[in-house]
């Protein structure tokens, strides 16, 4: 007896040392819930997950990890294109709900390129609702397959700016769009409800997003509206158009990713709208809520089958926990984080993203910033409200990329609106750096512009400008004519630069899509043209950013900032194409060709060279995408996308 009492309390101190150890703010939970799941066909996938209980969480974010894999050779359907996949929730005793949509980008290519992508998604609106045995299920909705996907769970212990109550469902499917036997609104009717203490703060949450396309390309490719109605008065109207799609970090994908959609891109999260609703209802009143898509009707009505994914949540919290409380939430550059792949890697101005958590409107903060050992201070001054966010953007810092490595770049709160900030917890934010490109002094930009003319201006579509570490414009070339060749000779001083590539008609210089259009072609070469030492991809969107930095130091070799230059032409090909390679040194290689389902169809090995026009056989091929990939020494590969017209 004595014994058994004696390990009960040796159980009891245990379990109480462990709750003290997870009860600590800032310790992270993970909770896989697929683990590289293979996607084979349409539909629902199932599973549960027990999550903790009892713990409060600061920030709840989702990982949505996308990859491919290697589809067999005699399955068609293996195509990896944009479609919609949704996670939804399924809690005991509570509602179902969808906690996260994300489209699937072009990635034909990514077994070839060894591609994956995290998406980062903030789910802390369903905590209440991840917690104990919980089911998940993840909706894919394309009819190709080939993809496969990781979800995991990051909970970080803390206080939260506001405790997540309850999230429940006012509209959730998919609504034809235009269709007069059953118009949308059949579905988004008006609904009733209400709250009661402690819930104090309350939000509509809209996911929303146009798919499938009529006789005027309604709904994925055409801007509707709609309003929100609150007790059957108008509050709000907001237009569900995504018009960055040319500018989507998951780039260059091997589909029509530029084009502007219904509230989505492929290859993006489809963000949710929030709608405060807390100065227009009260506790233990009930009010209605409406939603009323701009009115429209299809033209041909055995044509009208387009529609909305609609999802609508009633989402309640409590009173605000702080009432001084400034949040860093991510820092943008410099980061590796992929989804800033377009803002890194880069050696000047660091980006950082800061909300406020607090009733307390903030005007002013104190940061520290760069290195842990001899960090940099700046002071940002505005006005941030509760829940609103901002950029902050600190001076040119090239001192913190000094040394060109890999390193660790971290971002504090020192002070706010001139005193302590009341939570500590979300004062500090790190990110891995990436090394930044060291160019010569002295070098030539060449540009050769393809045939496509700007709607703007009666010039190609393509321009560039260079800035300087303090952003000061040192060259700006636009007014391009068609099929034409820009050389500028440049003379740096020491210092981080910036070239910015811009395209009006957002499907950059070199898109498969238009082949009438012609590639462009923009290049650094060393000043004899011999050294070809920055070539990017032409298939750009919107714009293209390259940061380098010219070294304070004389007769700096070139072949330091020299690339090794590989590209495969006339793409599309028929018959016959050619692979050009340009290498820093001599050297042995081999280069495989592969169809979108990964499978080789042509290999061959090279003898050592640096510079060759090799003529490459394609005749027996057939028609469609294939992926070229030159593997050099040390474990490096380069792949190519080529089509093939035969």
């Amino acid at each position: 007896m004595r014994y058994s009492i004696f390990k009960k309390i040796l159980v009891a101190l245990l379990l109480l040392e462990i709750v003290s150890i997870k009860a600590n703010p800032g310790d992270t939970t993970w909770v896989t819930i697929y683990n590289q799941r293979k996607i084979m066909a349409y539909g629902n996938y199932d599973t549960t997950a027990t999550l903790p209980t009892g713990i409060r969480y600061r920030k709840m974010r989702l990982h949505y990890i996308l990859g491919r894999y290697v589809c067999p050779t005699s399955e068609q359907y293996c195509g990896s294109w944009d479609y919609t996949t949704q996670i939804y929730a399924k809690p005991v005793g509570k509602d179902t709900v969808e906690i996260a949509r994300v489209i699937t980008p072009y990635a034909t290519d990514w077994i070839a390129t060894n591609r994956k992508h995290d998406y980062v998604i903030e789910v802390s609106d369903y905590a209440k609702s991840l917690e104990g045995p919980t089911g998940f299920r993840f909706v894919y909705s394309g009819y190709s397959w080939g993809f496969t996907v990781t979800l995991k769970l990051e909970l970080i212990e803390g206080v939260p700016p506001m405790d997540a109550i309850a999230a429940k469902n006012i509209y959730d499917g998919y609504f034809a769009y235009g269709k007069l036997a059953d118009p949308i609104e059949n579905h988004l009717t008006a609904k009733t409800f209400s709250y009661t203490t402690p819930a104090a703060n309350i939000f509509l949450k809209n996911s929303v997003s146009g798919h499938g396309a009529d006789d005027a390309d309604c709904a994925e490719f055409c801007s509707k509206y709609y309003d929100l109605k609150i007790n059957n008065i108008n509050v709000a109207q907001k237009q569900l158009w995504r018009n960055d799609c040319g500018l989507n970090n998951v780039y260059p994908q091997t589909g029509t990713w530029i084009y502007d959609r219904a509230n989505w891109c492929p290859g993006a999260v489809v963000w949710p709208i929030y709608h405060d609703l807390t100065p227009l209802t009260s506790a233990n009143t009930t009010f209605t809520t409406d939603v009323d898509m701009q009115p429209y009707t299809a033209a041909t009505q055995t044509n009208a089958s387009a529609g909305y994914q609609f999802t609508s949540q009633m989402i309640t919290y409590s009173a605000a926990n702080h009432t001084l409380d400034l949040s860093i939430e991510d820092i943008i550059s410099p980061s590796k984080n992929e989804n800033y792949y377009r803002s890194n890697p880069r050696c000047n101005n660091p980006v950082i993203k800061i909300k406020n958590v607090g009733t307390t409107a903030i005007t002013n903060a104190v940061f520290n910033y760069g290195s842990v050992s001899a960090p940099l201070t700046y002071t940002w001054t505005g006005n941030l409200n509760f829940l609103d966010e901002t950029l902050v953007t600190f001076p040119p810092s090239l001192s913190i990329y000094t040394n060109n490595i890999s390193s660790t770049f971290q971002a504090s709160i020192f002070s706010v609106n001139g005193t302590t900030d009341q939570n500590a917890f979300n004062n500090m934010y790190t990110s891995q750096t990436s090394s930044i490109g060291i160019f010569p002094a002295d070098f030539v930009i060449k540009i050769y512009t393809n045939n496509a003319t700007s709607t703007i201006i009666p010039f190609n579509e393509t321009s560039y400008k260079l800035f300087d570490q303090n952003n000061n414009i040192v060259i700006e070339r636009d007014s391009i004519p068609n099929l034409s060749n820009k050389i500028d000779t440049v003379h740096l001083a020491p210092g981080c630069y910036k070239l910015v590539v811009d395209d009006s008609g957002c499907d950059g210089y070199k898109f498969w899509a238009n082949p009438g259009a012609g590639n462009g072609n923009v290049r650094f070469e060393n000043l004899a043209g011999t050294n070809v030492f920055y070539n990017p991809n032409g298939d750009i969107g919107c714009q293209s950013t390259k940061y380098f930095i010219v070294a304070n130091t004389t007769g700096m070799p070139e072949n330091v900032a020299r690339q090794n230059e590989i590209d495969i032409y006339p793409n599309p090909a028929s018959g016959k194409a050619y692979l050009k390679l340009d290498l820093v040194k001599n050297q042995s290689l081999n280069y495989k060709i592969t169809d979108v389902t990964g499978k080789i169809v042509q290999q061959h090995t090279l003898d050592k060279f640096n510079a060759v026009y090799e003529t490459v056989d394609i005749s027996e091929l057939k028609s469609g995408i294939y992926f070229v990939t030159v593997e050099l020494e040390n474990n490096v590969s380069v792949t190519k996308k080529l089509i093939i017209q035969n």
